[in-house]
């Protein structure tokens, strides 16, 4: 079972709005955000309104362009028993909350890209992640594009049974543009998903700093609302804490049953200084707190 209650006190949603609709306690100008607000101020003023029509229209061309997602021909056993669980009432109607609440913070505080991590693999954060795109898949106004950069150990793709088309990291590198790593989902959401990654070619083709690049090329050709990157964990390697420094915001998952509060209280740490910190989803829980 999933628990959404600790995000709201992070995100301050239960507090009166302040100017111009924004939270109390919000940053007025998040450190990576990428500029939304421009256009807004055209928008507001009137200015160039014909190339923000034309603009649009590409947008509205580039979704259309992207393929269908290649189902998986033959997904694990296990995962389609796991999937058919995870379709139940209870956990899909968490998941909107938790969409809920990331929607609203994301717009309050003008941020794109989120990226979602934990301590140590196995606390559920590829499952994390792939609740909220089907959430996402459920509001008609959202665009979202979601990334697996887990590269070493890629899961994303099994929670929605997809066959993988290109590496990620040929995306990051450059060597395929947008439109062939993405997987059109549904109308509103695509994903880009890969095989495993070998070590050599991490160390030699991946840099941190190609990942912004991307996310600006996602936002030019696709405007999503939201990015959402399914990280490696927080305390196993360097790859999450490189690559979170170039995201907006993070959600950190933990298992309530494997992770401790000190393995959480590391991460946050860690995550000090490199992008905004938006609390912690409880994966597992039974109503017991992480010790």
């Amino acid at each position: 079972m999933v628990d959404t209650r600790r995000l709201e006190k992070f995100m301050n949603l239960g507090e009166p709005a302040g100017p111009e609709g924004q939270s109390r306690g919000a940053p007025n100008a998040p450190r990576n955000s990428l500029a939304l607000s421009g256009h807004r101020d055209m928008r507001r003023s009137g200015q160039d309104r014909a190339a923000i029509a034309h603009r649009r229209s590409n947008i509205d061309d580039n979704w259309t362009a992207l393929s269908d997602h290649s189902r998986d021909p033959d997904p694990e056993v296990q995962i389609r028993q796991f999937n058919l669980m995870a379709r139940s009432t209870d956990i899909i109607a968490r998941f909107d909350v938790l969409r809920t609440q990331l929607v609203q913070t994301f717009r309050n505080r003008k941020l794109v890209s989120l990226g979602v991590s934990a301590p140590r693999a196995g606390a559920g954060t590829s499952f994390v992640t792939a609740g909220l795109l089907a959430s996402m898949a459920r509001r008609a106004d959202l665009r979202v594009i979601g990334l697996d950069l887990n590269l070493r150990r890629p899961g994303l793709h099994r929670y929605f049974e997809i066959a993988p088309q290109v590496p990620v990291l040929d995306l990051l590198s450059g060597r395929v543009g947008p439109d062939t790593a993405l997987q059109r989902l549904t109308d509103t959401v695509a994903l880009a998903v890969g095989q495993p990654v070998a070590e050599m070619a991490l160390n030699t083709q991946f840099s941190a700093d190609d990942l912004a690049v991307t996310v600006a090329d996602l936002h030019d050709g696709y405007a999503p609302d939201l990015i959402i990157c399914d990280l490696p964990p927080m305390l196993d390697g360097d790859m999450a804490l490189a690559i979170c420094g170039h995201l907006d915001a993070m959600l950190l998952v933990a298992d309530s049953q494997r992770n401790s509060s000190a393995e959480m209280a590391e991460s946050e740490r860690l995550l000090t200084g490199q992008a905004e910190f938006l609390g912690v989803v409880l994966n597992n829980y039974t109503g017991r707190e992480l010790v």
